[in-house]
């Protein structure tokens, strides 16, 4: 049985839960390979049963470019991985977002033999921070109730967005929920206290308390207001980990200046998954405040909440249907209004003055990594393979 993962365009090295899914494959029995045009050969040599497939050389695509000109390049990219998708043999093709489900579709579409797809979404995708007009959404919509029926099965990150494309595309069976989930990290406090000392000291704020945001740096994440609450809010700075647009970052760079906190927040490039929980342990408190300015913000469960219950790093989260049962139910950290800085600010503050309560929270997150690990979690896509596949 071939089991082929189809990725466009993504780089593999961050992909954490593709190559933890292609890991759940493997250890399941099936012949993995992969379409990418990631052209990183790292991953792949760890694990020589895996085949990396070449789609086309990637078609580099900004928002600067003109509108006409990122048009003609995408739809151009398209065609090339259609075609080159034809001369690829698989049983089973599985594609993380309706741009490359569509793709794979269209590739077989007149073959007498075709894989069978599974539509591996890793957010919700008619809700996605991405800017349409009606006429596209509207396209999305109905492209995506078309294709995940013609799909063996789908994949979501959590139940709230199984629920609802379930009930918007009026689906007989419940996708499958997958969470991104890590796997289980085994923390060695004293780096992690190391790397706490040399974040604060490139900051000159050997005394603070360390909030973090980690993941990607976009619009709508709430990182402005982030920068809002380390003005108002006494005794903080904020470590920024993650890779943006560089109009971005010097937007968000100035706007520290700008508010006189440069020298209490730090703007760190994205690491190696294999270091990132010295990062994350080194935080005092986790920061997953994105806002709801798309729904599928307002139904997230990102991996950096994951993260930092593996790292054992008490959160502060959005109130939100998602993300906020887990919180509650785990006891791991406070839950507030994403827009409202002085909301904000008063949860920090609650941290850092009722250290017992600090300190419960810290102690639940040992309970809560065991539970919402990797290792429990590609359960359920072993059951799904066995119930769909076989």
């Amino acid at each position: 049985m071939i089991y082929a993962k189809f990725m466009p365009g993504r780089k593999l090295d961050f992909a954490s839960r593709n190559k933890r899914e292609l890991q759940a494959a493997c250890e399941y029995g099936y012949k993995v390979s992969v379409i990418s045009s990631d052209d990183s050969k790292t991953f792949f040599e760890k694990y020589p049963n895996y085949t990396l497939i070449d789609d086309h050389q990637s078609t580099h695509v900004t928002y600067e470019m003109n509108k006409v000109v990122r048009i003609v390049k995408i739809l151009w990219g398209y065609l090339v991985v259609i075609r080159n998708l034809r001369k690829v043999s698989a049983d089973v093709m599985s594609c993380h977002d309706i741009d490359s489900l569509f793709m794979a579709w269209a590739a077989y579409l007149f073959k007498v033999k075709r894989p069978a797809f599974i539509y591996d979404s890793h957010e919700f995708e008619i809700g996605r921070n991405i800017s349409r007009n009606r006429l596209q959404r509207w396209w999305v919509l109905h492209l995506e109730r078309f294709l995940i029926k013609r799909c063996l099965f789908s994949i979501m990150v959590n139940d709230a967005i199984a629920d609802e494309v379930q009930r918007i595309h009026r689906l007989q069976t419940r996708p499958v929920v997958v969470r991104s989930t890590p796997s289980r990290w085994i923390i060695d406090e004293q780096k992690c206290f190391e790397k706490r000392k040399e974040l604060l000291a490139k900051m000159k704020s050997p005394q603070q308390t360390l909030l973090m945001y980690h993941g990607g740096v976009s619009r709508g994440r709430g990182i402005e207001t982030l920068l809002e609450v380390v003005k108002r809010s006494e005794n903080t700075c904020l470590l920024i980990l993650g890779n943006g647009e560089n109009k971005l970052m010097e937007r968000l760079e100035q706007q520290s200046v700008s508010l006189g906190i440069s020298d209490r927040v730090l703007f760190h490039p994205a690491v190696a998954m294999e270091c990132l929980w010295q990062y994350v342990g080194a935080a005092d408190i986790g920061m997953v405040t994105i806002p709801a300015v798309t729904k599928s913000y307002y139904y997230m469960l990102p991996n950096k909440f994951f993260e930092n219950i593996q790292a054992e790093t008490p959160v502060i989260c959005s109130d939100f249907p998602a993300i906020s049962p887990i919180v509650k139910k785990y006891n791991i950290g406070l839950t507030c209004d994403p827009t409202d800085v002085e909301t904000i600010c008063a949860c920090i503050s609650k941290l850092q003055i009722d250290k017992e309560l600090y300190m419960t929270l810290k102690n639940n997150m040992k309970k809560a990594k065991e539970d919402l690990c990797w290792e429990k979690e590609k359960q359920v896509l072993f059951n799904a393979f066995n119930y769909f596949i076989g």
